[in-house]
């Protein structure tokens, strides 16, 4: 984030995008975008394909993901969600369209329970 917004200096939040902390973390980013359907199919089984064939420690080197990546995934997606909807109303504008999945995902997961 900046600090003071919005322009001040950058300021590192999140221990988990140095690498540091729970793996799965490292990948709950992009894994929110693929679940709310902003990262097509085809890009998110590449990327996870890179990530297992370079032996990364967040997801089991085949089968499901999702065990490991649901929890952090959802809760990236509510973060962000949030902060999309927060800048929106500050900028006195409606959500756009990547906006509106994320929102639209933390609805549909009222539904859904998380992955053990």
């Amino acid at each position: 984030v900046r600090h003071p917004a919005p322009d001040g200096p950058w300021r590192l939040i999140d221990v988990d995008d140095l690498g540091l902390g729970v793996p799965a973390w490292d990948l709950a980013r992009p894994a929110a975008w693929y679940a709310c359907g902003l990262l097509p199919p085809d890009t998110w089984t590449r990327f996870l394909a890179a990530y297992r064939a370079a032996r990364g420690p967040a997801v089991p080197a085949a089968g499901d993901p999702w065990p490991a990546l649901d929890v952090p995934a959802r809760a990236l997606t509510v973060q962000t969600a949030a902060l999309a909807i927060t800048k929106a109303l500050t900028a006195h504008r409606p959500l756009d369209e990547a906006e509106r999945a994320l929102v639209g995902a933390c609805a549909r997961m009222t539904a859904v329970p998380y992955a053990t």
